[in-house]
């Protein structure tokens, strides 16, 4: 009893991660450049299970078989899939077709990496993030500094140049990893990560766009139905359980 019950509280705490998870995934549908996150489970390692009915008598071991005791939590990993590009005219706003992340620097001059190219302009005419850190670029000399624009008259070409009317042309700092998987998460549209290399192809520019959540709704619909579906079966047998030690504490206080 004791062993069922360790089982069904930990199926219970994974079924609660699972809908952490997607609570969070679908907060994030409209976020520009999230990327949906998914967690792997696996089942427990099986435990032999065993009786005493062999021999003649019946009391000596007998191995019968294997059970697994519920599941646990494995990793979480993020879909690093591009998501659908969506116009909004706004000329801060740039979205990536192809590889690479944006370059970003926080206050402290720490890297950040994001696909959400939903910026904006400072009081210091630079393109930042919502957060407020700065868009890096490369400027004609190879050095990285932010980007400078004019609020009101810029434009950034497919190649990623960014042309204003008061500044000499820039190149929007583009890095790509190799391996994406390694990133850390940085609350929901930042990344950080060790090698990553700037890039010159791969990618395309869209100004006037961002690019859109990559969360699948229909999916997030279909796995909230079958969680609801594991929940109730645990809770099915919660109750089992409980009816089973009413009735084995009323048989104890007969006798």
């Amino acid at each position: 009893m004791i062993r069922g019950l360790d089982t069904l509280s930990k199926n219970f705490n994974v079924l609660t991660e699972k809908q952490k998870n997607l609570a969070t995934n679908t907060a994030n549908v409209t976020t520009p450049g999230y990327k949906s996150q998914n967690l792997i489970t696996s089942t427990t390692d099986p435990v032999d299970v065993h009786n005493y009915t062999r021999g003649p008598e019946l009391n000596l071991r007998r191995e019968t078989d294997q059970i697994v005791f519920g599941n646990q939590l494995d990793e979480a990993y993020r879909n690093f899939g591009n998501g659908a590009l969506q116009g909004t005219n706004n000329k801060t706003d740039v979205a990536l077709n192809g590889d690479g992340y944006f370059t970003v620097q926080g206050a402290n001059g720490e890297l950040y990496y994001t696909r959400n190219g939903n910026f904006t302009v400072n009081d210091e005419n630079q393109l930042v993030t919502q957060e407020g850190y700065t868009v890096l670029g490369i400027q004609g000399n190879g050095a990285t500094e932010p980007i400078i624009v004019s609020p009101n008259d810029f434009s950034i070409d497919q190649n990623g140049f960014v042309i204003s009317d008061q500044n000499a042309p820039q190149f929007l700092y583009i890095t790509s990893f190799e391996d994406q998987a390694a990133l850390t998460s940085v609350g929901d549209t930042l990344f950080q990560g060790a090698n990553g290399a700037a890039m010159g192809t791969g990618f395309s520019v869209a100004q006037g766009f961002v690019e859109q959540s990559n969360v699948d709704m229909v999916d997030v619909m279909s796995d909230m139905m079958q969680i609801s579906r594991e929940f109730e079966a645990n809770q099915k047998v919660l109750r089992t359980m409980d009816d089973t030690l009413k009735r084995a504490t009323q048989e104890v206080g007969k006798a």
